[in-house]
């Protein structure tokens, strides 16, 4: 019986906020919008980078349509690239959980809705690619989370086979992961909150909420029995 682990990326592994609003503030202020701060801009994040950009410009009463929003989402996507992910950074303890998950016999899997491109490059730059059977990003597949089709790819990926009782698991830290999630069925979703507030975390009907990674294979010990 083989067991499968999937994480999101932005807010779960990493904290990637101040590269990302840099990224956002440089195209808002090419189109003589104010900046934001980071506070918005994290409540604006989980859809994916085409969203972040219309959620940003709305902020700035821009509201551009889609054949625009295209055009800009390409630019903050070059400027995101170009931070080359300077600030982002790991969670505390996050490596050495992924390491002991993956000497555990786990099957490790990034299913994020963040470009497949830039989720590769930060995780080749922070070390732990390796970790990684597959690296799915939101244009990985024809859909997303909050869509369980998502999942299910990945885990297509790993070579997961129902018939099995293989284990699946999503961590993040977003309602798109523990929906996705419950849509897909047959994953149980844990959901986190590192140096955040753990309300939103608490509120997101998971079966297991962790604040810190040091707690999290004591978590998925108690969900898988």
């Amino acid at each position: 019986m083989a067991k499968f682990i999937m994480f999101d990326l932005d807010g779960t592994l990493i904290d990637g906020v101040d590269d990302i609003l840099f990224a956002m503030n440089g195209l808002l202020k090419a189109h003589d919008h104010a900046p934001l701060i980071r506070h918005d801009i994290e409540a604006m994040l989980g859809d994916g980078t085409w969203m972040l950009t219309k959620r940003a410009f709305a902020a700035r009463n821009d509201h551009p349509n889609d054949a625009r929003l295209d055009e800009l989402n390409a630019d903050f996507n070059a400027r995101y690239v170009e931070t080359n992910y300077a600030y982002t950074r790991l969670y505390e303890n996050a490596e050495n959980v992924l390491r002991d998950l993956k000497a555990e016999g786990w099957t490790i899997a990034l299913a994020s809705n963040k470009p497949e491109a830039p989720c590769k490059a930060i995780l080749q730059k922070l070390g732990i690619a390796d970790l990684f059977s597959v690296i799915a990003g939101g244009d990985s597949f024809a859909v997303k989370k909050p869509d369980g089709r998502f999942l299910k790819y990945v885990l297509d990926q790993l070579g997961f086979d129902a018939n099995n009782g293989d284990t699946t698991i999503m961590v993040g830290d977003h309602a798109n992961d523990v929906n996705a999630a419950r849509d897909a069925g047959n994953i149980v979703p844990i959901a986190v909150a590192f140096e955040v507030d753990a309300t939103k975390a608490n509120s997101l009907n998971a079966d297991a909420v962790v604040t810190d990674y040091a707690d999290l294979p004591s978590a998925i010990k108690v969900i898988t029995g």
